[in-house]
């Protein structure tokens, strides 16, 4: 769904509840790849056992985007839309109802058809999507009963947390809650008109739904959630790029990476979840409730927006892409927020707040070339070195793909075991791709016995163990304390790690080195 016009709500006269307004106004928006479902869609309607005396049905048409440019969809007017006008039956006939005839209204834009609702309710719905017979008046009886203010509905074959039992009187911090953001909902319109609340012109559709419905929750007096029918059925567009394959198609990672590969769709993108995001910030400021809600930004537009759309975009794109993520890190990026969401996600978002965009790239490649992001450090090697007549000294060498490491401020590698003695020195690698990592250790900062080390890579909460290389041996030299002479082994300790043992050798003998 999307508004093409720059015509907020019209304030309307008299009270929108009243009693000779209908029950229910759907918006039925036509996109492209839905107009030959609207007939299939406006049966649904047609066939609601609240009975179409109760409906008010306006058909929202127009593509995507702004029809600003002056071209405006071709489509007529009447029930089902069809080119000659003729009524198409309704599916009632087969519960031996009559199918009563449905009056269409036509706008060009959501923003125009929610100026022009009479019903007391608003419900939102893809032409290519249907109505289930019940779904309005279950869904009229239930706001009415509570004082809901918004009603979600089940969507059918939706396996989401929060339909799995009707409650009314609903917080927002529900878990489920943020991931239930389309417009497919019922709303009680007067708040709406009370408050102004208008879908945005300059965003891809789901997002303008995203930050109409946010709003929408902020603002109401009551959120209910209905479980207990299939109250809408997400349509099949037939094949395509267009085709819609279950609940939330339109904002499913696969559509929005789609959405984001076409000319200006990642800037998009980028503006609409940026206005998503502002939306929570505006209504709820630090703290649990609006990191609910920008979690799910995060998690899933912000993973499409660092992903290889990012990836293949033109460098300047990139490069504004990056700027406006790292905003969005900076503003919404909490602990709790980054502590939700999957490592290789953490991952990237670190080399964003680091200002890192080459880091990005890098990592990006490296995804798109193993499958899985470069969390990963291979010990290379273990071995004494002589740095003194009889002192030896720990150097231990291990690789990572991650890069850039050095440009992260301090401690993004750490070892454990004997931290405070060790020296980290960090170097692009030879080959340009990751980080050479080097370790020293004093043998005498070992204690006598077996000490076990290891390293670990850490970015934004994405620790993860170095691992021993296979076929690593053994390594043993000789070198004193004091005047005692000792024996220092090094070796893999059977897990990830290293085992140091230092042994003495003798009895201590005065004089001899």
């Amino acid at each position: 769904m999307s508004s093409a016009s720059t015509a907020g709500i019209a304030v309307v006269d008299g009270d929108p509840d009243g009693s000779d307004a209908p029950d229910a106004t759907v918006v039925v928006a036509v996109r492209e790849d839905g107009r030959r479902c609207l007939g299939r869609c406006l049966d649904s309607l047609a066939g609601q056992t609240i009975g179409t005396a109760r409906i008010e049905v306006l058909v929202a048409g127009g593509s995507e985007r702004s029809t600003a440019d002056g071209a405006r969809p071709s489509a007529a007017v009447g029930y089902g839309l069809p080119a000659d006008g003729e009524r198409r039956p309704s599916p009632a006939g087969a519960y031996g109802l009559p199918a009563p005839p449905l009056s269409v209204g036509r706008t060009d834009t959501l923003n125009q058809a929610l100026a022009h609702a009479r019903g007391r309710y608003v419900f939102f719905l893809d032409a290519g999507d249907f109505l289930g017979r019940e779904a309005l008046s279950r869904l009229v009886d239930a706001a009415d009963s509570r004082g809901s203010d918004v009603v979600c509905a089940k969507t059918a074959a939706s396996g989401a947390a929060i339909f799995a039992r009707t409650r009314h009187g609903v917080p927002l911090d529900e878990p489920g809650l943020p991931w239930e953001l389309s417009a497919a909902k019922l709303f009680r319109r007067e708040p709406l008109l009370r408050h102004g609340l208008r879908f945005a012109e300059d965003v891809p559709a789901g997002l303008a739904e995203q930050a109409f419905t946010l709003e929408a929750l902020f603002r109401s007096r009551g959120v209910a959630v209905l479980a207990d029918y299939d109250y809408r059925f997400a349509g099949d567009a037939g094949p395509g790029p267009g085709r819609r394959s279950g609940p939330g198609a339109r904002n499913s990672s696969a559509a929005l990476a789609a959405a984001a590969a076409e000319p200006g769709g990642l800037e998009d993108l980028l503006r609409g979840t940026a206005a998503a995001m502002a939306v929570t910030a505006r209504f709820t400021g630090g703290g649990p409730l609006g990191d609910g809600f920008h979690l799910r930004h995060f998690a899933h537009e912000g993973d499409v927006l660092t992903g290889p759309a990012f990836l293949r975009a033109p460098e300047p794109v990139r490069r504004r892409v990056f700027a406006g993520v790292r905003r969005l890190v900076a503003d919404h990026l909490g602990d709790a927020v980054l502590a939700g969401l999957r490592p290789g996600l953490r991952l990237r978002f670190s080399y964003v707040r680091a200002g890192d965009e080459a880091g990005l790239v890098e990592v990006l490649r490296y995804e798109a070339g193993h499958g899985v992001p470069p969390l990963r450090t291979d010990l290379v090697s273990a071995d004494w070195r002589r740095t003194g007549p009889a002192r030896h000294t720990l150097v231990v060498t291990a690789r990572t793909p991650l890069p850039h490491l050095g440009a992260h401020g301090t401690g993004p590698v750490r070892l454990t075991g004997c931290p405070e003695a060790g020296r980290i020195l960090l170097r692009p690698a030879s080959d340009g791709a990751g980080t050479d990592i080097e370790v020293r250790i004093p043998a005498e900062a070992f204690p006598p016995g077996r000490t076990r080390i290891g390293l670990s890579t850490a970015l934004l909460g994405t620790e993860h163990a170095a691992a021993v290389a296979s076929g690593t041996v053994p390594r043993q030299a000789h070198g004193l304390r004091g005047l005692r002479p000792y024996r220092l082994d090094v070796g893999p300790d059977g897990t990830d790690g290293l085992v140091v043992a230092v042994t003495p050798v003798g009895p201590r003998r005065a004089g001899r080195s």
